[in-house]
């Protein structure tokens, strides 16, 4: 079984490269290119590059600095704007930021911890007389 590499065609498409069947690596100011018999690749340098050869695979961008695997998102914490990869949440959780603009892709992981709201006592539904 051949070793596979994500990576974008000279068109900017994702495509899969066997390894085995790169013949060259060519360091470039923009980023390694890689070389087959049959044409040039390229590896992505830019998250928006990053988000084309990712983004069928379950990845979005929620802000400018970060394009976040959804699949392993677990909570949202909308007053922070940020997702969370574990529930509960604890303060070493790791988090990634959320744009207002990206809300939306968001706002149904929203979960609210049980425990964090106290026993309310439950009243009499009417006055006793």
């Amino acid at each position: 079984m051949s070793e596979k590499m994500r990576l974008l065609d000279r068109d900017g498409n994702p495509c899969e490269v066997n390894v085995e069947d790169l013949i060259a690596i060519k360091p470039t100011a923009d980023g390694p290119e890689f070389y087959t018999k049959d044409g040039m690749y390229f590896y992505p340098t830019t998250l928006d590059e990053l988000l084309i050869l990712f983004k069928d695979l379950g990845f979005e961008r929620l802000d400018r600095t970060n394009v976040v695997n959804m699949n392993h998102v677990k909570s949202f914490d909308p007053k922070a704007r940020k997702v969370y990869f574990e529930h509960p949440v604890t303060k070493d959780s790791r988090f990634a930021t959320v744009s207002e603009a990206n809300l939306s892709k968001v706002e149904h992981l929203v979960k609210e911890d049980a425990a964090s709201y106290k026993s309310v006592p439950k009243t009499a539904l009417f006055w006793k007389g």
